[in-house]
């Protein structure tokens, strides 16, 4: 009997004791907790080997912490993006705004010629034209960005649709003097895609390359395991691999003073675009030549 209750009694003591330690670990966890959130370092939490379930909670709770960190750097990034993107904006709008105001100040003048006052209100509305698309590519971005935009996914003919733009294109191409190497497949290439999405696409990628283009342009459309891939490719000068890292973020130019004749939006739409169709967009540079790929998976009909 007297055996027995000892033994009850070294079990109490025992558990007693571990009582005592977890109590301890939880008090511990809790000040850490404090100290982390009350200091905003990034710290873990530390467990004694004493409870396995601690130790689980301790391990989540450093998960949590790892997230929640990760939450506030996404937010500094979003911010400064923000404040970019306006800062941006207020630079795209103000340089046309203030060359159409000055323009219509020089017609206002009493000894300007008829003829200066053609040639101020034509200039006046080429600015006011792109002043126009900056707004409505900005819109349309927006748009895309928003998390409830729709899309009207279908079965579409890659390979015709890029054909009949590139066609409808030429003329521009001709224009700066430049005859496009073109090669795309002449079988049916079938993905999954909204029609009128997909040849904003096309047309935002080949308006940047007639753009910036030397003198070599080149449209390919090639299948890789199940895979389209159009490839859109021209020569460009002092392009570097950051501009290639930078060159679908919003506004972004490689011409740091901005005075391109682009808004700075069209690749940022196609790749909203083009991953809101599921598929995938890339750009290298090998050598002077600047490629992006955007790649789609095939569907058997």
């Amino acid at each position: 009997m007297i055996l027995i209750i000892a033994i009850l009694i070294i079990i109490i003591i025992f558990l007693f004791i571990r009582l005592f330690l977890i109590r301890r670990q939880v008090m511990g966890i809790n000040e850490q907790i404090i100290d982390i959130n009350r200091n905003k370092e990034d710290k873990k939490l530390t467990v004694g080997l004493i409870n396995k379930e601690l130790e689980e909670l301790a391990k989540n709770i450093n998960i949590t912490l790892d997230l929640k960190k990760q939450c506030e750097i996404r937010e500094i990034e979003l911010q400064n993006d923000l404040r970019q993107t306006i800062a941006n904006i207020s630079h795209d709008l103000r340089t046309p705004l203030t060359s159409i105001i000055g323009y219509i100040q020089f017609l206002k003048l009493d000894n300007t010629s008829e003829e200066e006052k053609k040639e101020y209100l034509e200039t006046a509305e080429r600015r006011a034209k792109s002043l126009e698309v900056l707004l409505n590519d900005f819109y349309e971005l927006s748009l895309i960005e928003s998390l409830d935009y729709k899309i009207n996914l279908e079965k579409v003919k890659f390979n015709r649709i890029i054909k009949e733009i590139v066609l409808g294109r030429y003329s521009d191409f001709i224009n700066i003097g430049i005859t496009p190497n073109i090669q795309i497949l002449e079988e049916d290439v079938y993905i999954i895609a909204e029609h009128k999405s997909l040849e904003r696409v096309i047309e935002n990628l080949l308006s940047n390359a007639i753009r910036y283009a030397k003198d070599k342009i080149s449209i390919s459309l090639e299948i890789e395991e199940s895979i389209a891939i159009l490839k859109v490719s021209n020569n460009i000068r002092n392009l570097t691999n950051h501009d290639v890292e930078k060159v679908f973020d919003r506004f972004y130019m490689a011409d740091k003073t901005r005075s391109g004749k682009g808004s700075g939006l069209g690749l940022a739409i196609v790749k909203g675009l083009v991953e809101r169709m599921n598929g995938n967009i890339e750009a290298d540079i090998v050598g002077d030549i600047f490629n992006i790929y955007c790649r789609f998976k095939i569907i058997n009909i």
